[in-house]
C-alpha cells in the first residue's frame, strides 16, 4: 500500500494515530519504522482521540493544497446569506452540544429578524429530541443561544437577541413550503 501511494508522485504526509496510547521510546521507534516507508513530504504523531498534534496536521495539509478560484471577494466570507449563515451556526452548536443523542438530520429555520426554530426531522423520535434540545428548565437551548450568540454576531456585525424555540412539524416530509425554505 504504502509503495503505491509513494508512487504517485504527489507529497506524502504521515500521521501517526494513538500515540496518546504510547510511551515516548515507542513513538519514536513507530516515527523511525514510517520514515523508513519513503520520501514523505512529513511526519506527524497525533492523538485523534486528545487532538494533540491535530492542529499542526491540518495546517501542514492546507498548506500543500492548491490556490483556487475565488468564487467570490476575498473580504466575505462565504456566498451563502445571513438566514442560512446564522441557521447553520445554531444548529452546529446543538449538534455540537447534543453529540449523539440528537440525529444530524435537525434543522434550524431563521423565522424573521433574529427568531430561529429547530426542528426534529425524525417523526418517531422528535418529542424525545425535542426534551433534549430544550433540556432540563430550557438549559440546553440556552446554552445553544449562547454558544452560537458570538460567531452570529460576527456575521450580522452587531449584538443580537436570539431567540430559539424548540418545535417538531409532523410530517416535514410533506411539506414542500418549508423544504424549498432549507433548501432540501
Amino acid at each position: 500500500m504504502a509503495r503505491r501511494v509513494f508512487e504517485l508522485g504527489v507529497p506524502v504526509v504521515i500521521a501517526l494515530n494513538k500515540v496518546d496510547r504510547l510511551k515516548g521510546g515507542h513513538i519514536a521507534t513507530q516515527m523511525e519504522t514510517a520514515s523508513k516507508l519513503g520520501d514523505f513530504h512529513a511526519l506527524h504523531p497525533i492523538s485523534a482521540k486528545t487532538g494533540d498534534g491535530v492542529s499542526e496536521l491540518r495546517d501542514d495539509l492546507v498548506s500543500l493544497l492548491p490556490e483556487g478560484p475565488l468564487y467570490f471577494p476575498q473580504e466575505q466570507r462565504t456566498d451563502l446569506p445571513p438566514e442560512v449563515q446564522i441557521a447553520e451556526l445554531v444548529r452546529e452548536q446543538a449538534l455540537r452540544l447534543t453529540k449523539d443523542e440528537v440525529p444530524h438530520a435537525i434543522t434550524v429555520e431563521v423565522q424573521g429578524a433574529g427568531r430561529a426554530c429547530d426542528r426534529g426531522r425524525d417523526p418517531r423520535r422528535d418529542e424525545s429530541q425535542k426534551q433534549i434540545l430544550v433540556g432540563k428548565g430550557g438549559s440546553m437551548v440556552r446554552e445553544i443561544g449562547r454558544r452560537a450568540r458570538p460567531e452570529i454576531e460576527a456575521v450580522v456585525g452587531h449584538p443580537v437577541y436570539l431567540e430559539l424555540r424548540v418545535k417538531v412539524k409532523a410530517r416535514w416530509r410533506r411539506d414542500e413550503a418549508l423544504l424549498q425554505r432549507l433548501g432540501l
